[in-house]
């Protein structure tokens, strides 16, 4: 899952945020999870958990691919809460 914010760094080092999806449940913490229920449109088989705990910041090369699959706005917007609230920008 590929958060994207073209503002966020210098046009000579273009990075994107991710935040890593597990179908392993044992690696979600509840209260910080995304629970993505299998869907057409997401593109999951499984339920799969988003961890914005683990957010991390990857080079846009790496990136070779991507797919049509995508969160519902709702799920978008519980993850930017979590990401908020793993970086502690929530008091």
């Amino acid at each position: 899952m590929v958060v994207q914010d073209c503002a966020l760094f210098d046009l000579v080092y273009p990075t994107v945020l991710v935040v890593p999806m597990t179908s392993d449940a044992k690696l979600a913490i509840p209260d910080l999870t995304v629970v993505l229920q299998p869907s057409s449109t997401n593109g999951c088989k499984k339920v799969s958990y988003l961890l914005p705990q683990n957010l991390t910041c990857v080079a846009k090369t790496r990136i070779t691919t991507a797919t049509d699959s995508c969160v519902t706005p709702a799920e978008l917007q519980q993850l930017r809460q979590l990401v908020a609230l793993a970086i502690g920008g929530l008091t």
